[in-house]
């Protein structure tokens, strides 16, 4: 206990000031001027209590300052969140009625087919003769010809129509929340238009050091796409060192996900500690004298902060940098460091640029994986000791993965819902490969010689080849992936606080206790989930753009109505999450589209009639629900004549103009319609 209150005092109370935050952002808290008042009067409180105290010599009332410095530290993640939530800033874009919005540019377009999507900031609004500076960031969407070469980059200042909306909602249950995704990125609406709807004001308008950098970057990333003639090796040479996934395949990306590798694509620690490595080598002759070692010190410092900057700064390698950083400085006046208290000050410099960093993917598996290498990684090393050079080295290879892989397994089941068999093996086979590449990577950018780029390029290009198809060999092994595992919210807290209590050094009845009790409640909710599934009886009607899809399930079985293909993005986004959350193991699939004809589905007591076709006349015929599909305007009134349905249901198959049509008869009809398009899908019991 003497360590938590002596040894590490900032890695303590971090974790107030990150349960604020969460709470902000867990419970939706609006700024409000009470709780910077209230902080206030407790920090002056505190003081007071303080002065007594030493006063008095109340030394055994110094547990009551601990907590009051523990609220202080939440009530600061707690403010120090709302201040940053743009959506409620009296400026914010939204909160002005405008024509036009001028707009910078914040990252570089990516580019699907004609369309084009990428965030700007809205800095001023326009409407007839005004004008207002304003603050906030939409998503813009540009349909452009895909004959011309698409122009718009990082920085630019355009001039756009303000036709936007905001964000919209999963509509379907389980589908990944792309709108709170994107809210956490402080973006709240998101606009479609053609690039006719634009105009170039200007260039150059964003940060200078980021602009310099993706600049440079764009000239490495073209160096690699010239001297390696195999894409998937320019694309994973571009990511694992540069951070630049624009062309990764999505093939290449599943290998190193099934395997438990994807962390080598993620530009963070292990790619900063390589460079750190190769720097302290080159200017190992620095540290003869004392001069030397301050150059060599500021020479690092700048060389590791370009590279961060250039990788694209992400919290991931932020955190890196910071740690790095204050690791040097402590090293060099010879001071000693805390890892503890060296995390805990790089994740508190981070939240204060942005506290919704927290909530970035990439920072909470970081920070876990580094804490997992801190605290678990010296345990299971000490718990055998190889005496051969090279057994050590693949000893500690294995212990390096386990530790991460013990605190990031569970949040990595709460995201991905699936987990690595052979994550063992995949970073084995990747803990040598991924350092060559990294240094013959570095190598070749830093060589600017024609003949020398084309050998070290030609070796990188083979070297990457023979590592993607190692993986994608191990991907495919038999049962190389646990998949469709689903965990809430209490699953997840009861994971960690397992791992806790098995971390504890304590050993004590309590704990046994605490722990015996945690393994019950997450086994009756296991238990609990799989007995639902097996009794689980109902029908669900997809919410879906442009297609298809109902969903009859009975126990782990399940009847799929669609005409989408499994490996389209429509039915892996919005139809499988639901299917595998709900624990189906056989899918019989019927496409409704295949032919023309009045189709009917029997789903248990319940039948449902499939009208898509041209015919006028239609065979009487009395169901439970009609689903109008094919984008045709029937007339709803002879339907009814023809139909006795309970409900009528309209379908994302059906056009914007033919679903407004339909509506309008059915409301003037006064029937019991629903829409599944751009609404809410529809679960019905049985």
């Amino acid at each position: 206990m003497n360590f938590f209150k002596e040894e590490i005092p900032f890695f303590r109370q971090i974790w107030f000031f990150i349960s604020g935050i969460c709470l902000s952002v867990a419970f939706q808290i609006k700024p409000h001027n009470g709780y910077l008042y209230s902080w206030i009067i407790l920090f002056a409180f505190f003081i007071t209590f303080l002065v007594i105290t030493k006063k008095k010599k109340y030394f055994f009332l110094n547990w009551i300052a601990g907590i009051l410095v523990s609220i202080l530290f939440m009530l600061s993640g707690i403010i120090w969140c709302n201040l940053h939530k743009e959506i409620y800033w009296q400026d914010h874009f939204s909160k002005t009625e405008a024509s036009h919005l001028v707009v910078i540019v914040q990252e570089p377009p990516k580019l699907k087919g004609d369309i084009a999507r990428f965030p700007v900031k809205v800095k001023r609004t326009i409407n007839t003769d005004s004008v207002y500076a304003t603050s906030g960031k939409l998503l813009l969407a540009l349909r452009f010809d895909t004959t011309k070469q698409f122009t718009i980059k990082y920085g630019d200042c355009l001039l756009i129509k303000a036709k936007y909306s905001e964000t919209e909602p999963p509509y379907n249950p389980a589908e990944f929340n792309y709108k709170r995704l994107l809210s956490y990125r402080q973006i709240y609406h998101q606009s479609f238009i053609n690039i006719n709807e634009t105009k170039h004001l200007s260039a150059g308008k964003g940060n200078l050091i980021i602009q310099y950098a993706l600049k440079f970057r764009q000239g490495l990333v073209q160096d690699f796409k010239k001297y390696l003639k195999d894409k998937n090796s320019q694309s994973v040479a571009s990511t694992l060192i540069l951070g630049d996934r624009a062309d990764l395949d999505q093939e290449i990306l599943s290998a190193y996900q099934n395997t438990g590798t994807l962390h080598v694509l993620s530009v963070s620690g292990m790619h900063v500690m390589i460079v750190v490595i190769m720097l302290n080598f080159a200017f190992k002759r620095f540290d003869r004298f004392r001069t030397g070692r301050v150059i060599k010190l500021c020479c690092m410092l700048i060389l590791i902060w370009t590279y961060s900057i250039v990788t694209g700064l992400a919290p991931s390698i932020l955190r890196a940098a910071l740690m790095v950083t204050f690791l040097l400085l402590s090293r060099f006046s010879s001071g000693r460091s805390n890892s503890y208290n060296v995390i805990a000050i790089a994740a508190f410099i981070i939240l204060l640029i942005n506290p919704l960093n927290l909530m970035d993917i990439g920072f909470q598996l970081s920070f876990l994986a580094v804490l997992g290498l801190i605290h678990i990684y010296p345990k299971i090393y000490h718990l055998y000791s190889p005496k051969h050079k090279l057994i050590d080295a693949c000893w500690q290879c294995i212990c390096v993965s386990l530790a991460a892989q013990i605190t990031t397994t569970p949040l990595s089941l709460f995201y991905f819902h699936q987990f690595p068999i052979y994550f063992i093996l995949g970073n084995l086979f990747m803990a040598l490969p991924s350092m060559i590449i990294m240094i013959g990577g570095f190598a070749f950018l830093a060589i600017r010689i024609d003949f020398v780029q084309y050998w070290i390029g030609l070796f990188l290009n083979h070297f990457i080849d023979f590592t993607n198809n190692g993986l994608l060999y191990i991907e495919h092994l038999p049962f190389s992936t646990l998949d469709k595992i689903w965990l809430n919210k209490l699953e997840l807290t009861l994971l960690y606080l397992l791992l806790l209590i098995f971390l504890l050094h304590k050993r004590s009845g309590y704990k046994i206790l605490i722990a015996g009790s945690t393994i019950l409640i997450l086994t009756l909710s296991f238990a609990f989930k799989n007995l639902s599934s097996i009794n689980q009886h109902k029908t669900l009607f997809f919410s879906l753009r442009k297609n298809t899809a109902i969903a009859y399930i009975k126990g782990k079985s399940c009847i799929l109505v669609t005409d989408l293909d499994t490996l389209e993005y429509a039915y892996r986004f919005s139809v499988k999450p639901y299917l595998d959350s709900c624990g189906i193991k056989n899918i019989q699939f019927s496409d409704p589209h295949l032919y023309e004809n009045e189709n009917i589905y029997t789903f248990g007591t319940k039948t449902l009639k499939f009208i898509n076709h041209r015919k006028s006349t239609f065979s009487r015929s009395k169901t439970d629900w009609l689903l109008i599909s094919g984008n045709r305007n029937y007339r709803l009134d002879s339907l009814r004549k023809t139909y006795h349905s309970n409900r009528i249901f309209i379908d994302g198959k059906n056009s914007d103009f033919i679903v407004n049509k339909l509506k309008q008869q059915a409301d003037s009809l006064n029937l019991d319609y629903y829409i599944l398009k751009r609404s809410y899908a529809k679960e019905i019991d049985h």
